[in-house]
């Protein structure tokens, strides 16, 4: 018998195969089908984030009152609904900018309370002292599907197309559901059992947003959290252009590259609980986001579709992904360990709508700029954010502890 966290582990597995397979496939009808601009790829990252923002608080408060299986498996079939109706646009040739913009808002937001539900799972059912660990499975299995499906995705787009790709999503959905449909509820933080009504979850957010604001440490996650997703916001609506055009790159080329950031990511997943205890979760989260930052220089000095540029590529897969996952880590264990458990949800919703704030800003941004200095030009500015996140990290995080929930 699958134990509890097995199960959560099991649906990663399967859903974020299809989810990283679709981080191929859109992008890529959006760019080669629909030839969109710098400015039409910032609107489409835009839906996304715009609509995860505008719900994270509310639904931080949710989560903290209520099921978390519940509000993982709603959002589970959710996806799957929303990406079988685009694969059958797909398959019709009705598929449009709108369609693409429409599917990207609904399924961030159901992606926004899939993670709040499961970050609030696994810290309510893990000592402490294991959490580095368990997150570090949940990322080393993101990592290994996340070879799979860059592996097999270009070749996927290039011999079946877009549609049956993003049945093949919607698919893991299902299955991610499945797995999740026997799991074990863990104790609620919180007995209140009253009705919600608009005022009483608007105090509860503001309240959650008031024990953020008061906490030196989670300040500065939310800090570096914003500074990140703008720089990966900015990456984002240049990189595919800059490497699908400019460099022209073939599709079954990139997603190789692309798999080889599996590995990268699956390293860091390896490093990270170590790191933390050699040095510390603090420590291990700066140096996380300074790599990070040294992996992203590659990415402009690229050119040409060479081998060299190709190398390039591929270290920043290996080496930005590896301090990626190690950031990430350390940053979802201190949130997890920082924030009191019946807060939890809804300070991670707070620290998570700063990243999507700025990432809307990003996306927006990064689009003009890209449009009007070129893209390897906005990559080069990223790289800076990248550099500014690492600093900031060193600086205000610092080695002071709060104590744990």
């Amino acid at each position: 018998m699958m134990t509890a966290f097995r199960r959560v582990l099991a649906a990663e597995l399967v859903s974020n195969f299809g989810t990283m397979l679709t981080r191929l496939v859109i992008p890529w009808i959006a760019t080669l089908t629909l030839a969109a601009t710098p400015f039409e790829m910032g609107l489409l990252l835009t839906a996304d984030v715009a609509a995860g923002a505008a719900g994270a608080l509310l639904l931080g408060t949710l989560v903290d009152r209520g099921s978390l299986r519940a509000v993982m498996i709603g959002a589970d079939l959710l996806r799957a609904a929303l990406l079988a109706a685009l694969a059958l646009a797909a398959w019709k040739g009705w598929i449009s900018l709108v369609l693409l913009l429409f599917a990207a808002a609904a399924s961030g937001l159901a992606t926004m309370a899939f993670e709040l539900a499961r970050s609030a799972w696994v810290a309510r059912s893990t000592p402490p002292p294991l959490l580095a660990t368990r997150n570090a499975q949940l990322s080393a299995a993101g990592s290994a599907t996340e070879s799979a499906s860059f592996g097999v995705g270009g070749w996927l787009y290039q011999g079946l197309g877009g549609a049956m790709s993003l049945a093949i999503d919607a698919a893991s959905y299902l299955l991610s559901a499945l797995f999740l449909a026997r799991l074990a509820e863990p104790p609620r933080a919180r007995a209140d059992e009253t009705a919600p009504t608009l005022r009483g979850l608007a105090a509860e957010a503001r309240a959650g947003l008031a024990t953020l604001a008061a906490t030196p440490s989670l300040r500065a996650l939310a800090a570096i959290h914003g500074i990140v997703a703008l720089a990966m916001a900015l990456t984002a609506t240049s990189y595919m252009i800059y490497v699908a055009r400019d460099l022209a790159l073939d599709p079954g080329v990139l997603g190789m590259i692309f798999a080889v950031g599996g590995g990268g990511a699956l390293l860091g997943a390896v490093v990270a609980p170590w790191l933390g205890r050699r040095v510390g979760g603090r420590t291990a989260l700066a140096a996380g986001v300074a790599v990070l930052a040294a992996g992203s220089v590659l990415i402009p000095l690229a050119s040409g579709a060479g081998v060299f540029a190709i190398g390039l590529l591929v270290g920043h897969q290996l080496i930005g992904d590896a301090g990626h996952v190690v950031h990430e880590i350390h940053d979802r264990t201190l949130r997890q360990t920082l924030a009191p458990a019946d807060r939890l949800a809804r300070i991670d919703a707070g620290i998570r709508g700063i990243g999507q704030a700025a990432t809307l800003a990003g996306a927006l941004g990064g689009g003009l700029l890209a449009t009007a200095i070129g893209a390897r030009a906005a990559l080069a500015i990223a790289c800076g954010l990248f550099a500014l996140a690492a600093v900031v990290a060193a600086i205000r995080l610092g080695k002071g502890a709060e104590p744990a929930r």
